[in-house]
């Protein structure tokens, strides 16, 4: 929810809408299974940051690229200067999905990317149009905030593979994490620190084992 002030409460629809659309990542992983998930995602994550490099260095590439997107690119997201890279929001959702893949095991991996594009989704659009009550001088808000929760819970509790508790907490946490003004994307960081909460939860309370790289070939 980080610097939404930055566009335009329709244009936030739209990225959000955008979001919906990524549930494809997920859903794909689960399609295709490991490793070909892997060998897809990581291409398309060196892709998406390549083009990301390009447009920073080349005028006519930046400016075809904010034709398309422009309306629902954040300030923060648009080059200033030449040579000045900047990771839009779905080059670092890709590159999410491809860490997703590669640190845990799909059972995990899946529900808690779906969980957090939605949550996120919701918070943000609640947050727009009904955030009243800010954390401090962050631009998150209570209501927000409380989107995210409501949302990633009632996401989590469709995967019975994974344990609730455990989900519950990985939502909780990713919730705090989204709204931190940390220097990582939320779209990266969320997700792989809510999985961590939930590969580590039933470790410690279900004895499962904490595995990570399980996207790595045998």
């Amino acid at each position: 929810m980080a610097s939404q002030s930055s566009l335009p409460y329709t244009g936030e629809l739209g990225r959000k809408a955008l979001h919906l659309l990524a549930l494809s990542l997920p859903l794909g992983m689960w399609w295709l299974g490991m490793p070909l998930a892997l060998y897809l995602l990581v291409p398309m994550a060196l892709v998406a940051v390549t083009a990301d490099v390009v447009r920073a260095h080349s005028t006519s590439f930046d400016a075809l690229i904010r034709w398309i997107f422009g309306p629902l690119m954040r300030a923060e997201e648009l080059p200033e200067k030449d040579a000045d890279v900047r990771f839009n929001g779905a080059t670092c959702v890709v590159v999410s999905a491809a860490l997703m893949a590669l640190l845990f095991p799909l059972r995990v991996a899946v529900p808690v990317l779906a969980m957090t594009m939605l949550a996120d989704a919701a918070a943000a659009v609640v947050g727009r149009r009904l955030g009243r009550h800010p954390w401090g001088s962050l631009s998150a808000t209570v209501e927000g905030t409380a989107a995210f929760v409501a949302m990633g819970l009632a996401i989590m509790a469709c995967f019975p593979a994974v344990a609730f508790g455990p989900a519950a907490a990985g939502v909780l946490v990713g919730a705090v994490v989204e709204v931190l003004p940390l220097p990582v994307n939320d779209n990266i960081r969320v997700p792989v620190v809510a999985a961590l909460v939930v590969v580590g939860g039933e470790t410690l309370f279900f004895g499962k084992p904490f595995v990570l790289f399980a996207g790595l070939p045998a």
